[in-house]
């Protein structure tokens, strides 16, 4: 669990506000509780081979996250953890965290990420989740053969 522990700045409160509100979403599917974290124009982004991604607007962005969400996650039993302290640097924080699924049948899908929010006026104008090559390609390689009727796209 995410706690502002009254020292962080404000791209921290804001990133640790929507990832908390993000996971209280995943429980309830809620896609309002998000509205206020994302600036109007805001802009969400995969970036790892086979997976990329871009999406322009608050509106936008949500709709493409409760897209990938109901068309992946909510087939999976999931966990996802930080792996290690997020940076700060400007306006701009970065959390590296490991996402775990299991799908029956098929054998736990384990691989790194990271996310990066760019935060201005107290709003994220940018999210982007970021994987390495290789763990794109593993994510690729496991929805190849254990992923039919799976659908991890955001558009």
């Amino acid at each position: 669990m995410l706690v502002d522990n009254g020292g962080m700045s404000t791209p921290e409160r804001c990133f640790y506000g929507y990832a908390v509100a993000f996971e209280q979403t995943y429980v309830d599917d809620d896609w309002s509780r998000l509205e206020p974290f994302f600036a109007a124009d805001a802009v969400y982004e995969v970036r790892g081979e086979g997976l990329t991604c871009r999406i322009s607007g608050r509106a936008q962005v949500l709709r493409g996250l409760k897209k990938s969400v109901d068309g992946f996650d909510r087939h999976c039993t999931r966990h996802v953890e930080l792996t290690g302290e997020p940076a700060t640097e400007g306006d701009t924080v970065t959390a590296p965290w490991r996402a775990t699924y299991d799908h029956a049948g098929a054998p736990t899908l384990t691989f790194d990420g990271r996310s990066i929010a760019t935060v201005r006026d107290g709003r994220i104008v940018h999210l982007a989740d970021e994987y390495a090559p290789a763990e794109a390609a593993k994510v690729a390689a496991w929805m190849r053969d254990h992923g039919p009727g799976l659908d991890l796209s955001y558009e």
